[in-house]
């Protein structure tokens, strides 16, 4: 597989579809779609190439590894994506990110903080992947003044569920 096919989303290996909420841990391979609501954890932790995709219509709870994670919804959780994170507009982060590569489009929210990890070898990054996420990473970045900034998309996407 070239570099280039590589950092594609592929097929949809797993899907959450719109209207439905999720509890708990998911573990995955290949590309995971994310229409609806999660709170936990979404890890892919093996060697294969791994994407996350959190549509527009998406809130999630929870940390997210991966290699490659698309936000256009809302997601509040620490992000472990090895190769790249894109946020695109309407999509909000809060939480601490760990990347090779990051693009934020005009208009889109990240609110946390970035590591930048492109300095890493591979087996550093196989590594990092693996850890996953320690308590110690678990932080409340959202405090009650922003929580307002939240509630647009939070209302979007309940208007979705009726």
């Amino acid at each position: 597989m070239s570099k280039k096919d590589k950092n594609k989303p592929g097929e949809i290996c797993g899907l959450l579809g719109v209207g439905s909420r999720f509890e708990g841990r998911i573990r995955f391979e290949g590309t995971l779609r994310i229409d609806g609501l999660i709170h936990g954890q979404i890890i892919c932790k093996n060697k294969k190439h791994s994407v996350v995709i959190v549509t527009e219509m998406a809130v999630v709870e929870a940390d997210i590894v991966a290699d490659v994670v698309i936000v256009a919804g809302m997601v509040s959780g620490n992000i472990k994506a090895m190769e790249r994170l894109e946020l695109h507009v309407p999509g909000r982060i809060e939480g601490l990110v760990y990347t090779s590569d990051m693009s934020i489009e005009d208009g889109a929210l990240f609110q946390g903080e970035c590591i930048m990890i492109r300095h890493l070898s591979d087996e550093d990054k196989a590594s990092l992947k693996m850890e996953g996420f320690y308590d110690i990473h678990q932080l409340d970045l959202i405090t009650h003044d922003q929580q307002s900034l939240l509630e647009p998309m939070e209302k979007k996407w309940d208007k979705k569920l009726r």
